[in-house]
């Protein structure tokens, strides 16, 4: 049976990815979804998408507890 892999260097403890945890440094920061696109050359879409599934990974409901997470754990 094979040992279950662990994740890769670049994903966090919580799961977040690199570009997620940019997000979600930007958005502790105050930056809307549009600001944060422009700011990291994507679109908003992908930023909605990225909140979206860094608020399921860290348990967040939305930007207030998202923020207070961030500033917890460094990102901000």
């Amino acid at each position: 049976m094979r040992e279950p892999s662990a994740a890769p260097a670049s994903v966090d403890r919580n799961g977040l990815t690199p570009r997620e945890r940019e997000v979600l440094r930007l958005l502790a920061g105050g930056g809307t979804n549009a600001a944060i696109a422009r700011s990291l050359d994507i679109t908003e879409h992908t930023v909605e998408r990225h909140v979206a599934n860094l608020y399921r990974k860290i348990g967040a409901r939305g930007r207030a507890e998202a923020t207070a997470y961030a500033v917890r754990h460094g990102f901000a």
